[in-house]
């Protein structure tokens, strides 16, 4: 009878333990396969954020070469070199020509002189004689090449005349030819060099062109780091957007997926937790409309799209500054440093590599660099250059890229714009001296490429003799060509060096990656 009695008693124990080990195991199960799926959502995550960085700077480099034809455009008219180049040309070719001219004139007046003896008075009576004695001499004096030279050279129209009137007016006419010769000769001169004194001399071109050709180089290597730094500022922080709006709305999707009931609730477990669960989602909803809110992106508004685009479209247009107006105050700043280090060095000066290289990085302090009140150096910032910085400015730009309809901008915009919450992010990220070093390294690199292609474009191939352990000297003008040539190809080669040389610096990966990270602080 005990024994049936504790038999009874220990089945309901024993099905505890084994609904209990069951639990138990369930729970282990559906904890390892929740790990496991997080893990698996990590792993994705972490692939659609590598995806999406490494097309972001695809995105940058094809985004920067649509826009370098632009700034080409507005340095190569600005900075005309073949100008200058042409004026040299048209120098040598009027000095060629008045040294011809003078030849000629020369030439005609020994033509002249040379046949005067024949109507010399000792030769008269035998010019009557002879004119006695035939009928042909009117017609040799008509075709005499000396009147014949008189009348090229004096563009006259002499008409036939009897020899007795032609020995009257022998010494006369030569007289007059003389002083018009000379007259002829002194017009000559006279417009020549009339014409040269309102026109630039050639050592004055030989000057400016030396300074417009490192100016134009150094404003490229400039202008194409800046662009290329801003562009890849402006389309990380599009793609940081894009990727938090695809995660909140991932988020979305899987906090609103049917809940698959847990055992426990079966059990009974759970009672009462049905409103603390609706609760719960609420507050949920309420915490992901707020997260949604700190990035100026509302979830529940209908033309959310279109504001996205309209935002995105209007910051892009902001390059409009740099490509028209920004690069010339670089420009400025590079002629000012050019002609402060260049103005010393004759176009007869024989430089090396390590020469040239000391040079340009003296114009590259002083164009970053700029002396106090106190006599001491700092280093200059190129916010001005990247972006406008007034919102009359913006406004302008935008006016430009044709919005010409939106609303002025102030300072106390609503903090929910997306185009300014952009901008403001930009202007703070270019003042911050993160960008200051990758800026920095970049023309370091930029810097190197230019030097290296000079190197091996024009020392490289020079015949001039070099001693053992020296390196090659050449002349400063010979330098131009080459530095002419580079800097076009700069601007306009495909592929372009120069972009993907900056683009490859490590710093500026590392920059992008700070940018793209930087959502983590500012909207957990």
């Amino acid at each position: 009878m005990f024994d049936s009695v504790r038999a009874r008693i220990n089945v309901p124990r024993t099905m505890g333990f084994v609904g209990a080990a069951y639990i138990v195991r369930r729970y282990i199960l559906d904890r390892l396969e929740d790990v496991k799926i997080q893990m698996e959502e990590d792993r994705g995550a972490r692939d659609n954020l590598k995806r999406r960085f490494t097309q972001t700077q695809s995105d940058t480099s094809y985004t920067i070469l649509m826009l370098i034809p632009e700034l080409s455009d507005q340095i190569l008219r600005e900075m005309d070199l073949d100008s200058i180049t042409h004026e040299l040309q048209a120098h040598s070719r009027a000095r060629q020509a008045m040294s011809s001219l003078s030849n000629s004139v020369a030439s005609s007046v020994e033509l002249v002189n040379a046949g005067e003896p024949s109507t010399r008075p000792e030769s008269r009576s035998e010019s009557e004689a002879s004119y006695a004695g035939s009928t042909s001499t009117q017609s040799w004096v008509e075709t005499s090449p000396v009147r014949e030279g008189r009348e090229m050279i004096l563009g006259e129209s002499v008409a036939p005349v009897h020899l007795s009137d032609s020995l009257m007016t022998t010494t006369s006419t030569d007289t007059d030819s003389s002083s018009n010769m000379s007259s002829i000769q002194g017009s000559v001169v006279d417009s020549t060099s009339g014409s040269e004194s309102s026109r630039p001399t050639k050592a004055e071109l030989w000057n400016e062109l030396k300074m417009l050709t490192f100016t134009r180089t150094l404003t490229t290597v400039y202008t194409t780091t800046l662009l290329s730094l801003l562009t890849t500022v402006q389309l990380t922080l599009l793609a940081r957007g894009r990727y938090i709006r695809s995660v909140t709305q991932l988020e979305k999707q899987r906090r609103h997926q049917p809940l698959v009931p847990d055992l426990t609730m079966l059990l009974g477990l759970g009672l009462g937790f049905g409103g603390g669960l609706d609760s719960l989602l609420n507050e949920d909803a309420e915490q992901e409309g707020d997260y949604a809110a700190g990035f100026g992106w509302e979830e529940n508004d209908q033309g959310l799209e279109e504001e996205e685009e309209m935002a995105a479209a209007k910051y892009l247009t902001m390059t409009w500054w740099i490509l028209h107006v920004g690069w010339k105050d670089v420009g400025e700043r590079v002629r000012r440093g050019v002609e402060e280090v260049f103005n010393g060095v004759s176009l007869k000066t024989k430089l090396g590599p390590s020469d040239l290289h000391r040079l340009i990085h003296d114009v590259r302090r002083r164009v970053e660099h700029e002396v106090t009140f106190e006599g001491m150096e700092r280093k200059v910032d190129f916010h001005t250059t990247l972006l406008p910085q007034t919102p009359e400015t913006t406004q302008h730009v935008l006016a430009h890229g044709g919005y010409a309809s939106t609303p002025a901008l102030t300072s106390r915009s609503s903090h929910k714009d997306p185009f300014t919450l952009l901008l403001d992010e930009t202007r703070e990220i270019i003042s911050s001296p993160d960008f200051a070093y990758v800026f920095e390294a970049c023309l370091d690199r930029a810097t190197e490429v230019l030097l290296s292609s000079v190197e091996n474009a024009v020392f490289a191939s020079s015949t001039e003799p070099v001693a053992p352990g020296e390196e090659v000297r050449i002349r400063l003008a010979g330098l131009l060509p080459g530095l002419a040539r580079w800097s076009h190809l700069a601007l306009n080669g495909l592929p372009n060096e120069l972009v993907d040389n900056i683009l490859d610096v490590r710093q500026v990966s590392a920059l992008s990656a700070i940018i793209f990270g930087r959502f983590e602080e500012r909207f957990k």
